[in-house]
């Protein structure tokens, strides 16, 4: 039995504001319109400034990567230096590699002979 009660004061309930609905709709509506308006607008605003960011950002890397070949290109002589320091640097790691190997094979003859 309270079950029922309970059933028929939501139904009451629901009707009363389904009253109130249908008298305020066409406000409702409007406010409705102008909230969905402003809020295509922001994201329109917020999509074209993250567009001008990207291309502002776009064309700093172009101007640094230019900026850099153009530093390079004016002095042959320093980028034949800086490759040279490169060779060395990489030859003296294979020399020092190199020497380790020819240790442990050493030590290995070493333990074979002994052993």
């Amino acid at each position: 039995m309270a079950s029922k009660k309970a059933k028929k004061s939501r139904a009451k309930s629901g009707r009363k504001t389904a009253k109130k609905g249908a008298k305020r709709g066409p406000a409702l509506k409007k406010r409705a319109a102008k909230k969905v308006a402003s809020a295509k607008k922001k994201a329109k605003k917020a999509v074209t400034s993250a567009k001008r960011t990207m291309t502002s950002a776009k064309k700093a890397a172009k101007k640094r990567v230019t900026a850099a070949k153009k530093k390079r290109s004016r002095n042959p002589l320093a980028r034949v230096a800086r490759v040279a320091k490169e060779v060395v640097q990489q030859a003296t790691t294979a020399v020092s590699e190199g020497v380790e190997s020819v240790k442990d094979m050493g030590e290995n003859l070493v333990e074979r002979v002994t052993g």
